[in-house]
């Protein structure tokens, strides 16, 4: 059976379709006239930058609507033409929102993560839920967000720094050895589960093709581990937000149904969003109706969304837990000797001279590792052992004694924070900037400071006066094609 799938002639699996018709009834055919519509397209305000998304309306001429479940969230028409794609745009390479499909901002919302939380993101790359969840968090607490995969977590460590994200730790560990060394220690968690991808297959082909009948069945059962090693490392009274972007039963009220059986500790918290077309779960007969009434899914026929499951979970509060594991509270964060001393003098001449008097972004521990300096959020327990791709806030290197800052540590700060400042004066010379070519100089100084580049208010990287002259310092691998 031969359908469109957004823009591409794709034939959808046989198995999937049967058991689609079987799942939806009379709204099968709805949902099958669906593919034929183009995927939805859509962004996030990133609120460590900015505050509301009309800053964005006043930025890009596009005509944007409201994610009913996102206040920060806005979708957009996907024949939006360059230079107004909000993914061509410089303020998309200054941080100021992610390019992330609407149903995909549904579960942060969900789990409504607050300032001071400890929260693991189990799942994380490419990274769009943790910029997300850092948003919620505003810089107060701290984000871990771990990936199994080594090779996704180079996306993940870029959209962290490019969103501005201070208080997170990248982690390349697999669910079982997080468990081991994070028992009962976080508030809040989410598991956006690897899936059969079925809510996928109109905006990626290439997922309707690699689908088959066996892989959600497959998956459930990875689901339902990671699922279990989740439960170890929430906290009594903390919650945990599972989701997939897929359909099926197996994957989704199935799981949660599993769950709940083999976890008599937690409790099932009804999904309070109600608006732009979100429905409750499925209700079977092999499905307890606690769970479909609990749970929430988007339907691409039914909302502007390609589709999503979500469910929220509560750990019991308990007065006594003598038998969970407790978190090794050892951080061996500076190292000790002179190598912490001399790691530490160049960096604090380099806040003397170029960072602001008022700047307080300093909250956490300073890490030393290899040439590399980072800042690791207060309280974490010790990362000994683990495979640690970022340890925090990455500030920059001291090569030979000397500090020199990286572009996560301009991304993480504001215009005021810095003390040498060039405001790009209009869209060419940011677009030639985010090239790699340098600024026009716009600071008057008899030294060789550190510049941070910025446009209309927001950094971009950093620039160093020479001679009189601005280079830029942005890294190769940060160019704009």
């Amino acid at each position: 059976m031969e359908k469109r799938v957004g823009d591409n002639l794709n034939t959808l699996p046989e198995e999937f379709l049967s058991r689609m018709r079987d799942l939806l009834g009379g709204e099968f055919e709805r949902f099958i006239e669906s593919y034929s519509e183009p995927p939805r397209h859509g962004l996030r305000v990133n609120t460590l930058k900015l505050k509301t998304a009309d800053e964005i309306k006043a930025l890009l001429p596009v005509k944007f609507s409201p994610v009913a479940w996102c206040a920060e969230g806005l979708s957009f028409p996907n024949n939006t033409a360059e230079p107004a794609r909000p993914s061509k745009h410089w303020a998309y390479h200054a941080g100021l929102y992610y390019i992330q499909e609407p149903s995909a901002m549904s579960p942060v919302a969900v789990l409504d993560a607050r300032p001071g939380d400890t929260v693991l993101d189990i799942c994380a790359a490419p990274g769009g839920k943790s910029v997300q969840l850092a948003g919620r968090l505003n810089g107060r607490g701290a984000l871990i967000s771990n990936d199994a995969s080594a090779s996704r977590c180079g996306a993940l460590i870029k959209n962290l720094e490019l969103a501005g994200v201070t208080n997170a730790v990248v982690l390349n560990e697999k669910p079982g050895k997080l468990a081991g060394r994070f028992g009962g220690y976080f508030d809040k968690i989410l598991v956006d589960a690897p899936c059969s991808g079925e809510g996928m297959f109109r905006r990626d082909p290439d997922a309707a093709k690699a689908w088959a009948a066996n892989k959600p069945e497959a998956c459930a059962r990875m689901q339902r581990e990671i699922l279990h090693f989740a439960a170890l490392m929430v906290k009594p009274g903390g919650c945990i937000a599972y989701s997939t972007c897929t359909f099926n039963t197996e994957e989704n009220e199935g799981v949660i149904e599993n769950f709940l059986k083999t976890h008599s500790n937690f409790t099932l918290i009804p999904v309070g969003l109600k608006t732009g077309g979100i429905q409750r779960g499925l209700t079977r007969p092999n499905i307890r109706p606690d769970v479909a009434f609990g749970a929430a899914r988007i339907w691409p026929h039914r909302a502007e969304g390609e589709g999503h499951f979500i469910a929220l979970l509560q750990r019991k509060p308990e007065t006594a837990d003598n038998n969970r594991r407790k978190p090794a509270w050892r951080v061996d964060i500076l190292p000790k000797g002179e190598i912490s001393r001399d790691a530490f003098k160049p960096f604090k001449q380099f806040a003397d001279g170029y960072l602001a008097e008022g700047f307080n972004g300093l909250k956490g521990r300073l890490n030393y590792h290899g040439q590399s300096l980072f800042l690791t959020p207060e309280g974490l327990p010790g990362l000994n052992g683990l495979r640690v791709m970022r340890n925090g806030w990455y500030l920059g290197d001291i090569p030979k004694g000397r500090f020199v800052p990286s572009q996560a540590l301009a991304m993480g700060l504001i215009k005021d924070e810095a003390r040498f400042t060039a405001e790009l004066p209009d869209n060419e010379s940011i677009y030639r900037f985010l090239r790699g070519e340098s600024p026009p100089s716009t600071v008057p100084s008899d030294s060789k400071p550190w510049v941070l580049v910025c446009a209309r208010g927001h950094p971009l990287g950093w620039a160093r006066l020479v001679d009189g002259k601005l280079k830029n310092h942005r890294p190769t691998g940060w160019a704009v094609k």
